[in-house]
C-alpha cells in the first residue's frame, strides 16, 4: 500500500515527465511528418543544380525547425506540468496537515479553473469541519481576534448566554459585554488576556444571560497563535456549572438533613415526655388559681411555648422517619389541581383573616401524578403560609399549574406579592433551622424540600426585595400517569 508521501511523489514525478514528453512527441511527430511530406513532394520538382541547392537549404531550415519546435515544446510542457502539479502539491500537503489534526490549514487559490474550484471546495470543507467541531462542543466557545472583534460564537455559547451568533459575530466583545455591565468579571478576564496575554484556567465566576439569568460558569482563556507564533487573538471556553452547583448543594443539604435526623432520633423522645409532664402540671396548677389571678397568664404562656416546642419536636421527628417506605404505601393517582384545592381549604381561615386574595390559574390538561396527597398538602401548605406571612396580612397569592409536554414536566407555581427574600439568603432558605421569620422554627421549607425531593421533584425559588417571591415546583413526566 502506498503511503501519502510516496503517492504524492509518484504523481508529481509522473506528471512532470509525462506532460512534457507527450507534448514533445506530438510536436516532434507532427514536424517530422511535415518534413517528409515536404521532402517527398518538392523533390520531384527539382530539375537543375540551382533548384537542388535551394531545395537542400529549405530542407536544412525545416530540419532546424523540427528540433527547435521539439525543444520549445519540451520547455512549454515542463512549465505546463509545473503549473498543474504545484496546486496539486499544495492541496496534497494541506490534506496531510488536516489528517494530522491541523484544522487551520487551507490552500491558496489563484485561479478560477477546475483546480481552483477544487481548492475552494477543500477550504470550504476545512471551514465546515472547524465549525462542526466547535458547535459540537458541550461548553461555550468564543474566539476573539486581536482587535477585540468576536470571530466565532458556538451553539453552546448561544444556549448559555442567550445571544444569537449572527447578531454578535463581527462586533466588539466590549460592545456586547461592557466593562460596566453585569458581566464585568467576564469582560475583565477577556481584556487581561487580550492586552496583557494573561490567561485564565477553570476560573469560576458568575455571568448574566441576555434574559438576566445569573449563571455560574468555569471559564478558561488561551492565546491563539499561528505556526510562526504570531498573536492572532484569544479563545474563550466556558462551561455552565449550574447543574454541578445544584448537585453540590443537594449533597450538602443531604448531609445537614442527616445530621438533623440523627439529632432527632437521639433526643426527640427524651424531650417529648418531659414536655408532656410540664404541660399537664401547669394546666393543673392553673385550675387551682382564681380567675383574676395574674399567674394564669404565666401558665398560658408556658402551655403555648410547650406546644411550640412540641411542634419543633414533631418536625424534627419527620427527618428520622423512613419517609420513602411510608410514602410508597400512600402513593395514589391524583390531580395536582385537586391537591391544591384541598390545601386551600386548610388555609381558607387564614387567608380571610389576613385579607389575602388567592388567584388561581390551573392547567386543564394536567395529567395525573402518582404521589402522597397528605405529604403534598403539607408541602403546599408550608409555602402558602409562608406567603401569607411575607405579605403582612394584605396581598395577592397566585397559584398556577402548567403541563410542559416538550420537557416532560408538570409544574406548580406559588407567586406572592410580599416583601421578598434577600439575595444573600436565597441559598439558605431550605437549610434546617434557617429562618428570617420571628418565632419560626426554620424547618418548614426544609420539610417541603424533603417532600418534593422524595417525589422525585425539584423546587426552585425566585425573589426580589419588595416585589415578591415565586416558588416553582417541577415533577418529571416519569412520575405522571395517563
Amino acid at each position: 500500500m502506498l503511503r501519502p508521501s510516496s503517492l504524492k511523489k509518484r504523481v508529481r514525478t509522473n506528471l512532470m515527465i509525462a506532460i512534457p514528453l507527450l507534448i514533445v512527441i506530438l510536436v516532434f511527430g507532427a514536424q517530422i511528418f511535415s518534413y517528409y511530406i515536404v521532402q517527398g513532394n518538392v523533390k520531384n520538382l527539382v530539375y537543375d543544380s540551382l533548384d537542388a541547392d535551394i531545395f537542400n537549404k529549405v530542407m536544412f531550415i525545416l530540419g532546424k525547425q523540427v528540433w527547435f519546435s521539439s525543444i520549445a515544446s519540451g520547455i512549454f510542457g515542463i512549465i505546463l506540468a509545473y503549473a498543474i502539479t504545484l496546486p496539486i502539491k499544495r492541496l496534497t500537503s494541506s490534506a496531510q496537515q488536516v489528517a494530522t489534526g491541523d484544522l487551520s490549514r487551507t490552500v491558496q487559490v489563484n485561479t478560477e479553473d477546475e483546480i481552483g474550484a477544487l481548492g475552494k471546495s477543500f477550504n470550504a470543507m476545512v471551514s465546515s469541519l472547524n465549525e462542526h467541531i466547535i458547535d459540537s462542543m458541550t461548553g461555550g466557545v468564543i474566539t476573539i481576534n486581536m482587535k477585540g472583534m468576536i470571530a466565532t460564537f458556538n451553539r453552546s455559547a448561544e444556549l448559555i448566554l442567550g445571544y444569537e451568533a449572527e447578531e454578535i459575530v463581527g462586533k466588539s466583545v466590549f460592545e456586547v459585554f461592557p466593562l460596566e455591565g453585569n458581566n464585568s468579571d467576564l469582560t475583565k478576564i477577556i481584556r487581561d488576556t487580550l492586552e496583557q496575554k494573561q490567561t485564565s484556567s477553570s476560573r469560576e465566576i458568575n455571568i448574566f444571560s441576555l434574559s438576566g439569568k445569573k449563571i455560574p460558569i468555569g471559564i478558561t482563556t488561551s492565546l491563539l497563535r499561528d505556526k510562526k507564533n504570531t498573536f492572532l487573538g484569544i479563545v474563550v471556553t466556558f462551561k455552565d456549572l449550574e447543574h454541578i452547583k445544584h448537585l453540590e448543594e443537594q449533597m450538602r443539604r443531604a448531609d445537614r438533613l442527616a445530621a438533623v435526623g440523627s439529632l432527632a432520633a437521639g433526643i426527640a423522645h427524651e424531650i417529648r415526655n418531659p414536655l408532656g409532664s410540664i404541660k399537664g402540671l401547669v394546666q393543673l396548677l392553673a385550675e387551682d388559681l382564681k380567675a383574676d389571678d395574674p399567674k394564669i397568664s404565666y401558665a398560658t404562656v408556658i402551655v403555648k411555648e410547650v406546644d411550640r416546642l412540641n411542634k419543633v419536636v414533631e418536625e424534627l421527628l419527620s427527618f428520622a422517619r423512613p419517609d420513602d417506605s411510608e410514602l410508597e404505601v400512600n402513593f395514589a393517582e391524583l390531580n395536582l389541581n385537586e391537591v391544591i384545592e384541598q390545601t386551600l381549604l386548610l388555609a381558607a381561615h387564614d387567608s380571610k383573616k389576613e385579607k389575602i386574595k388567592i388567584i388561581k390559574d390551573y392547567a386543564l390538561d394536567l395529567p395525573l401524578i402518582s404521589a402522597d396527597s397528605k405529604k403534598l398538602q403539607q408541602a403546599f401548605l408550608n409555602l402558602i403560609m409562608n406567603a401569607f406571612s411575607a405579605m403582612e396580612n394584605v396581598g395577592n397569592l397566585t397559584i398556577k399549574t402548567e403541563y410542559k409536554p416538550d420537557i416532560k414536566t408538570a409544574k406548580v407555581i406559588f407567586a406572592d406579592t410580599g416583601s421578598g427574600i434577600d439575595a444573600n439568603n436565597l441559598a439558605k432558605i431550605f437549610d434546617p433551622f434557617f429562618t428570617a421569620k420571628p418565632g419560626g422554627t426554620g424547618l418548614g421549607l426544609t420539610i417541603t424540600h424533603q417532600i418534593i425531593s422524595t417525589h422525585k421533584g425539584k423546587i426552585d425559588v425566585e425573589s426580589k426585595i419588595d416585589k415578591g417571591t415565586k416558588f416553582i415546583i417541577s415533577f418529571p413526566i416519569k412520575q405522571l400517569k395517563g
